[in-house]
């Protein structure tokens, strides 16, 4: 008969958490083979048979058992086991009483560390384990946060449209299990390799709101407490995504290889077109203040990078383009010896553009529609419209100038002349028409005014739409941005990226489309 016994390896602990039976009682076992976890205050250990037979458990996990004590039997033989059964094995020995010194694991104390979480929150007597800080942390997680929105107070949002999925009450849905979130946090590598239909199966079996038609790209990593994917959201080869709090993202957004996001809570909104390379976070990324808002139907250009120390709110349609840099905090020498130490948020307003290369200091609020052009380097607040240019950018214009009702008709038809001209050098069998051309059966035509009179099977470009068309027509309202009508079919879907190419973003949306001609 052989016995397991816990062992003094501390004189300073008088009892062992009996954590976890890795072998089922009456099970058959070799010698050397781990066959309980045992935590206490300093360790957590494994536990081996001494040597080969079938093991009989006196004890039940989660319980506390004093040191010295034997805690399962190795019957080598059939009648080893037959006198267990009979006599010693039907008085098993009762657990420690839970009353007394609160005490923690030593897994349990590294895990409450790590997420900032007061033990004192756990009304427990006996050992705290890995599990108890797990159901703790889980419903801090779970719980509504009313005190970080005060976060924004006093940075207005005028000028600003805020993704829906900031705006968003529900504040629950898509909480992973705690466990889940744990195991990812210290197994990056192995959800890398995992294939992308995979890594969505299991974000979604361990809580994650996922939409249909997501892919997460091979290699990339996702964490975060919440995550809330919708449909159509395309995740870049090599994404590194780490949220403290919260990860949310719109339907149909997509990034190029190796983004990388990191910051405390991320709101990205419906329609953005990412680049490659994508970085945001940087130093600070775990603060309190670091948020991150993109509007919808945004763009990021290759190598973008922005440092989330403190809140970064990109509006809708805003462009920012290849390499440029938001700058949210500077470090130097003291503050003390006269040098600047600024933390500060940024934020850039609806349809705002900043130029290749272009630096936003911290502090800074580009306003709406207004253009910073390449290379420029912003220090101060750029006004609604404005054109900056310069190391300080400096305001030198207008950002847009409205052009002549003449200059906006023969916009209006160059528009369809260069379709026309893509499409027949893309090899498309293009026929002349009345104001435009024809493609695979249906008109497309330039008039300056929609109002009716015109068969079906027509797509209309138009500087005023004044009627709703009938079955058959797709009215594209160029000033008002809007489509009228039908809008499904590969011709409307090749005049919407035509267009968008020419800053013409209609709504409803989307603003990008992969099933047409071009």
């Amino acid at each position: 008969m052989l016995e397991i016994v816990l062992t003094r390896e501390d004189a300073n602990t008088e009892y062992a958490l009996l954590a976890e039976w890795l072998v089922a009682d009456r099970s058959e076992v070799k010698a050397g083979q781990p066959v309980v976890v045992v935590e206490t205050t300093k360790a957590t250990v494994e536990v081996e048979a001494p040597g080969a037979g079938t093991i009989v458990q006196l004890y039940e996990e989660g319980v506390e058992v004093e040191l010295g004590k034997t805690i399962a039997k190795i019957a080598e033989t059939a009648e080893e086991l037959a006198a267990l059964d009979v006599g010693e094995y039907d008085e098993k020995p009762a657990a420690k009483p839970t009353e007394g010194e609160r005490k923690v694991t030593k897994k349990a104390a590294e895990l409450a560390e790590r997420h900032g979480v007061d033990l004192a929150q756990i009304d427990k007597r006996g050992f705290i384990t890995e599990k108890d800080v797990e159901e703790l942390v889980a419903r801090e997680r779970a719980a509504p946060r009313p005190g970080w929105r005060p976060i924004l107070d006093g940075l207005s949002t005028e000028g600003l449209s805020l993704p829906l999925t900031f705006e968003a009450a529900d504040e629950t849905s898509g909480v992973l299990e705690p466990s889940y979130y744990e195991l990812l946090l210290r197994e990056e590598a192995e959800f890398r390799a995992l294939p992308p239909d995979e890594k969505v199966k299991r974000l979604r079996e361990y809580g994650a709101v996922v939409g249909d038609d997501v892919e997460l790209g091979e290699g990339s990593y996702l964490v975060a407490p919440r995550i809330v994917i919708s449909d159509g959201v395309r995740l870049g080869p090599g994404a590194t995504i780490v949220c403290e709090e919260v990860f949310k993202v719109g339907a149909l957004t997509r990034f190029g290889p190796n983004l990388e996001l990191r910051c405390r809570r991320a709101f990205l909104g419906s329609g953005i077109w990412g680049g490659r390379s994508v970085r945001f976070g940087g130093g600070g990324h775990r603060d309190p203040w670091a948020i991150l808002a993109v509007g919808d139907l945004a763009f990021v250009g290759d190598e973008v990078f922005a440092n989330v120390c403190r809140p970064v709110l990109i509006g809708r349609e805003a462009f920012v383009t290849m390499r440029s840099l938001i700058v949210t905090h500077n470090i130097g020498h003291s503050v003390l010896e006269g040098f600047e130490n600024r933390f500060a948020p940024v934020v850039v307003e609806d349809r705002a553009q900043i130029g290749l290369n272009a630096v936003v200091y911290a502090g800074c609020r580009i306003g709406a529609e207004a253009i910073i052009a390449s290379n420029s380097y912003v220090t101060g607040d750029i006004p609604a419209g404005a054109f900056a240019i310069g190391v300080p950018a400096k305001v030198t214009g207008k950002a847009s100038h409205t052009p002549s009702r003449t200059r906006q008709l023969e916009l209006g038809r160059r528009i369809v002349a260069d379709l026309r001209e893509l499409l027949a050098l893309s090899g498309h069998d293009v026929a002349d028409a009345e104001d435009g051309f024809e493609v695979d059966g249906v008109r497309v035509l330039f008039t300056p005014r929609y109002e009716g009179g015109i068969e079906p099977g027509a797509v209309v470009l138009t500087l005023d739409a004044s009627d709703e068309p009938p079955d058959g027509i797709s009215v594209f309202d160029l000033l008002a941005r809007r489509v009228l009508g039908s809008t499904d079919g590969p011709v409307p879907d090749t005049v919407r990226e035509h267009c968008r190419k020419r800053g013409i973003r209609f709504e409803p949306g989307p603003w990008r489309y992969s099933g047409g001609l071009i």
